[in-house]
């Protein structure tokens, strides 16, 4: 028996599962078209509203102030319509010609706006606000003509509470000041003398001065004690949104890697005995197995010789004689080997067993991969990120040179190797590469990778290039900063539809990040292509600089406009 590594190698996840990968046309699980989203309406609420991350909120508050709207429609319809008959009832009165023009105006403007306010759709803050500056005019007519003192100015009252709890802040405190502003002048014309007092419906023949002056401020201060209220109001209504929303987020990141989790386990397989353990094949000496997928089995070994510790993955006998997987196979150890970075696992032997299985036999990697680091420590520091994406961008930027896509980026196909000159990061498994030089792929134009890091146009099943090799070293970054994957579902097909069609939650709201951290891996996980930041270096690059503060304003701006198109958290 062999004696293992003394970390767990890389080759235990580097076989990736018939579950982990999605292949349209090509064999592995057919993919449907994915439908586009029907239209959402419109999704302005007002300004307290329009703060909110989820728009599923802001539709829900706009609908609320929507049917809020139609019950105080309700109310004023009548009383306008009363008030147009009261006021001709005395044989005298003052002010009846302003009362029937302001009462009139408000009882047809309620009744079309209820027509309009039924479809919450059509619901306008500016005519809501319109008809509120209608009534004040009728609650300040009504008040001239009963009196200027009189219980009438209570109805102001509903007007100022309704108006403050609006999403609108500003259509409430024009609605206030109004009201305060109009009664109070109204109050002081009527102790000066300007307006008779003793000639309305409750009139005052002998005014007390002091006495008038304490209930022009008692009033005033019920006015801005009934609106701060109502502004209170709002503000716990939206605090209360705000907190439903954090414990969905929180919800949905605790689903997101359960489902990760889940996916991992599955994937999972103890290393045991295999068919060639104990057999020396082509000058190599088979140990036990550290890793098994839908295509092969890989060994620990030793090459006869010098004892080196070596990895030898053969291909299962059981797909041998599909041209597709042995066309990967081989196409694995061709493209690893052309690639000469310390950032790319190195293949030491292509070869075939003594029963004529083809091999690799490539470096014996110790330390761990990415997503054991994960399982771990779930989130990575900045400075973590940073090395990881800048060591992985290196080898990226080789196999772009060599006209080479990866196409299947993910946190199992990056090991941090620990070496002689310390911890180095490499890529693995370049079994489902494209060359773009030749045109050849293995897949032959099918979707094929893991769909939570698959680009949008991969999971399309379009022609990709390396930009989609930037967009899943963003989704692994995104990861690898929050501690949960942007894109996940509890099947293939649910996760793909969110890499085409949702945009993940902010970074920052997962964790405490610069914003220019999260402009950076919004231009990485750009559904567009042409939006995409142009390469594994430039997103090394931008991150870095982000992470200090040294963000270029050109790929800012980018950002910021990308964003406004497609903002976080949305189905775009």
């Amino acid at each position: 028996m062999l004696p293992g590594p003394r970390g767990p190698p890389y080759h235990r996840r580097e076989v990736a599962g018939p579950e982990e990968k999605t292949e349209v046309d090509g064999g592995l699980q057919t993919a449907p078209a994915l439908p586009s989203l029907p239209p959402t309406g419109p999704s302005d609420y007002g300004s307290f509203a329009s703060s909110l991350q989820s728009q599923t909120s802001r539709i829900i508050l706009g609908r609320e102030e929507a049917a809020r709207s139609v019950a105080l429609l309700r109310l004023i319809a009548p009383i306008a319509l009363l008030g147009v008959v009261t006021v001709w009832i005395p044989k005298e009165g003052m002010w009846r010609g302003l009362c029937t023009a302001s009462f009139s105006a408000t009882f047809l403007m309620s009744l079309w706006l209820l027509r309009r306010f039924r479809d919450p759709e059509r619901f306008d803050y500016r005519l809501a606000l319109a008809h509120g500056l209608l009534a004040v005019v009728s609650i300040l007519a009504a008040t001239l003509a009963v009196g200027v003192f009189s219980p009438t100015v209570m109805a102001a009252c509903v007007g100022i509470y309704f108006f403050g709890q609006s999403d609108s802040a500003r259509a409430g405190w024009v609605i206030y000041v109004t009201l305060a502003v109009g009664y109070l002048v109204l109050q002081l014309a009527g102790i000066a003398g300007w307006i008779p007092l003793d000639r309305a419906l409750v009139s005052i023949v002998v005014a007390d001065v002091p006495g008038l002056l304490t209930l022009v401020f008692m009033v005033q201060a019920m006015f801005a004690l009934t609106f701060w209220m109502a502004r209170q109001s709002r503000k716990a209504t939206l605090d209360a949104f705000q907190r439903v929303e954090q414990a969905g987020i929180e919800v949905r990141q605790r689903d997101a890697l359960l489902n990760e989790a889940r996916a991992d386990l599955d994937r999972a397989d103890a290393a045991h005995m295999g068919r060639y353990t104990g057999q020396r094949v082509a000058g190599y000496q088979v140990g036990e197995i550290i890793g098994r997928g839908a295509m092969g089995e890989v060994y620990a070994g030793l090459r006869s010789g010098d004892d080196r510790p070596v990895a030898l993955k053969f291909l299962h006998p059981m797909v041998l004689s599909e041209e597709k997987h042995l066309d990967r196979f081989m196409r694995e150890a061709k493209i690893a080997a052309a690639l000469n970075s310390p950032h790319v696992v190195k293949i030491l032997e292509l070869g075939n067993s003594n029963d004529g299985i083809p091999f690799i036999a490539m470096e014996r990697l110790e330390g761990e991969d990415l997503a054991r680091k994960l399982r771990g420590k779930k989130q990575l520091k900045i400075s973590e990120v940073l090395t990881l994406v800048s060591e992985v961008a290196q080898g990226l930027s080789l196999a772009d040179e060599r006209g080479i896509v990866h196409r299947d980026l993910k946190p199992q196909n990056l090991f941090l190797a620990q070496t002689t000159e310390g911890a180095v990061w490499k890529i693995l498994d370049f079994g489902v590469s494209k060359i773009n030089a030749a045109g050849a792929t293995a897949t032959q134009g099918g979707a094929v990778g893991t769909p939570s890091y698959m680009a949008p146009e991969q999971a399309k099943g379009r022609d990709v290039d390396h930009r989609a090799d930037v967009f899943a070293l963003g989704v692994i970054a995104y990861r690898a900063l929050t501690g949960k994957p942007p894109f996940t579902g509890p099947d293939s097909l649910a996760t793909l539809y969110n890499v085409v069609h949702v945009q993940p939650t902010r970074p920052s709201q997962l964790r405490p990040l610069p914003r220019d951290v999260d402009r950076v891996l919004a231009l990485s996980l750009a559904k567009d292509v042409a939006r995409r930041i142009e390469s594994a270096s430039a997103l090394s690059d931008a991150l870095s600089a982000a992470a200090s503060g040294r963000l270029d304003p050109g790929l800012r701006s980018r950002a910021d406009a990308l964003l406004g198109l497609m903002p976080w958290g949305h189905e775009v």
